[in-house]
């Protein structure tokens, strides 16, 4: 959704429902992107999540955007590069393996700076795949592999499963913000 989603996002959950054979009562969790990425988008998710959850009467889970991102092409026959645009002309990003496995914990890098994590062809996805490809290209060359634009963004049915998937486990993960970086304002108080 673009800016101005936050009055829009519960009308918009209210109509889902109207369409849908289901009904809120019926809903026994409820899962939430964590990010990285937009702060106000993350914590406008979170907390709609969380009010939901407390609503209904169901539990949380929290998923991390870039594992959703990684788990939503797995499995894969590569290594798995989720690249989310962080604006500041850099990115978000984690190196995953075939099976959506972390390898590296959730990072916040300059495009340049991936070459030193990608050691064999790896796949890249993620909505600032358009904005670097000629700089991931120039720099690691055939082993930067370039994923199909359908797997650019994360999926509400991969963020789902892997909720239920927490669920079983009995490890619930909180529905608590995943910021890579300090925010705008954290840097100004700081200078």
């Amino acid at each position: 959704m673009r800016a101005g989603h936050a009055g829009s996002l519960l009308p918009l959950i209210d109509t889902l429902f109207s369409l849908s054979p289901y009904k809120k009562e019926e809903v026994d969790l409820v899962a939430v992107g964590i990010g990285p990425g937009s702060f106000t988008g993350i914590r406008i998710g979170i907390a709609t999540a969380r009010g939901l959850s407390t609503a209904l009467g169901c539990a949380l889970a929290g998923v991390g955007t870039l594992d959703a991102l990684a788990r939503g092409c797995a499995p894969s026959p590569l290594p798995v590069m989720p690249v989310i645009d962080a604006r500041k002309s850099e990115v978000f990003c984690a190196l995953y393996a075939p099976d959506g496995s972390l390898l590296t914990p959730p990072a916040n890098a300059r495009p340049e700076g991936l070459a030193s994590l990608v050691t064999a062809p790896t796949l890249f996805i993620g909505n600032a795949v358009p904005l670097y490809r000629e700089t991931f290209s120039r720099l690691l060359g055939n082993k930067y592999v370039e994923g199909p634009e359908d797997l650019w963004y994360p999926r509400a049915s991969v963020v789902g499963r892997m909720a239920v998937a927490q669920r079983e486990a009995g490890a619930l993960a909180p529905a608590l913000p995943l910021y890579v970086r300090a925010s705008d304002a954290e840097i100004k108080v700081k200078r």
